[in-house]
């Protein structure tokens, strides 16, 4: 029944991790090309977050397969290098996307709430880059124990005492010490859940009712700033109801698991399987969100992607007039060809007879010399032009075969 289970947890795992990688390259091929396109609405920093945000969550889902092959066949089958690295990229997890999701709704409220200079500042690439980097250098300060405490374990299943044989598996952990443990999801519980859900929740809620207090001192439509008040409530309210689905269970376990000690039984550890995919549930729906939602960015990629066939088909067009053009020239060259040769014939024949005029005339002298001492021009002459027209006749009858 055990191993039914986890080949039920593996199949879980890899049927989400098929619809991870699917989302996220999909929505790499809808944000990526926006990043170095003119003229696009949406800020360049909103685009660069969700760009890193897919960047790490591709990531997840690669390191994710180590996991899934763990899973199918009972045992860690890779190098301790390959286990801390994992668990790097697992833990990273835990950090980035919350981050990134706290970076996003900030910006969104800079550059719709405050002052000019900051919200222009805040839709720069540059400092969308600087961002990023500062918090990826500040998660890997943090992720030290996982690279000081991370190795593969040794599980003894079954010991013969007798034939002195003992069974064993081979897992991939985290085990630092209780009291670095402790403290360490404590730090990596308040940076990467609780900051960012308020900071999500602030930031975003801000944006509604800075628009409604402006709605109420400019001349706006009513239509216009309630479609704007919908869906920025609708975006807190999908972002929120997500991230407190997806992480709570996940922390609340990772405390109860150090606390209560039932969590070490088998039934226990499919369950903790199943709240460990939680995270990875959030990384295909976050890109997912912010791509759908924003409309910006879907008529700007609707936009490249017209422009892109309506390049390709100038290029196609272009080319295949060019390939008719050509195809529709060879025949007059060919006549052009044939129609210079015959006029060279033309001026050229007239010539070659009179050398067999000479040579047949010499010919026919000697059997007019055994009849006639004293040979007739006329005789002669006839004979010279009967031979000049079988010697034109027959070169015209060679010229018109290699023509043809």
């Amino acid at each position: 029944m055990l191993l039914g289970l986890r080949m039920y947890v593996a199949l879980t795992y890899t049927a989400f991790n098929i619809v991870g990688f699917v989302v996220n390259i999909w929505v790499l091929y809808v944000v990526a090309p926006l990043l170095f396109a003119p003229a696009v609405k949406v800020p360049k920093s909103i685009l660069f977050f969700i760009f890193a945000l897919v960047v790490g969550d591709l990531t997840t889902m690669i390191a994710m397969l180590l996991l899934i092959i763990e899973l199918v066949f009972g045992t860690w089958q890779f190098s301790a290098v390959a286990c801390t690295s994992y668990l790097v990229f697992d833990s990273m997890n835990k950090f980035v996307a919350p981050i990134i999701v706290f970076l996003i709704s900030r910006t969104c409220y800079t550059t719709v709430c405050l002052d000019k200079t900051s919200g222009e500042r805040a839709a720069t690439l540059k400092y969308a880059v600087l961002q990023v980097v500062f918090a990826l250098g500040c998660v890997m300060v943090l992720l030290w124990p996982v690279f000081a405490y991370s190795k593969v374990f040794t599980h003894i299943l079954h010991q013969n005492n007798t034939t002195k044989e003992v069974t064993y598996i081979l897992k991939c952990g985290f085990s630092p010490p209780p009291e670095i443990e402790f403290w360490f999801n404590v730090v990596a519980c308040i940076t990467s859940y609780a900051v960012p859900l308020f900071g999500i929740v602030y930031w975003y809620m801000s944006v509604p009712f800075f628009l409604k207090r402006r709605a109420l001192t400019t001349l706006v439509a009513s239509s216009s700033m309630d479609a704007a008040l919908r869906k920025v409530i609708t975006t807190v309210l999908l972002l929120t109801a997500i991230y407190v689905l997806c992480w709570s269970p996940y922390w609340v376990s990772m405390f109860a698991n150090s606390i209560f000690s039932n969590f070490e039984k088998r039934s226990m550890i499919i369950v903790s399987y199943f709240i460990h995919l939680l995270p990875y549930v959030s990384c295909v729906a976050y890109p997912l969100i912010f791509t759908l939602l924003n409309r910006g960015i879907r008529t700007a990629h609707a936009k490249i992607v017209q422009d892109q066939r309506r390049r390709f088909r100038s290029l196609t067009d272009e080319a295949s007039s060019q390939i008719r053009n050509a195809i529709r020239s060879l025949p007059s060259k060919a006549s052009s060809t044939i129609r210079s040769r015959m006029s060279s014939y033309v001026f050229e024949e007239p010539r070659k007879p009179e050398k067999s005029d000479s040579n047949s005339a010499e010919l026919i002298r000697p059997q007019l010399l055994g009849s006639q001492a004293y040979p007739s021009p006329q005789v002669s002459r006839a004979a010279s032009t009967i031979n000049f027209k079988g010697s034109v006749s027959s070169l015209d009858n060679n010229d018109s075969e290699t023509l043809l």
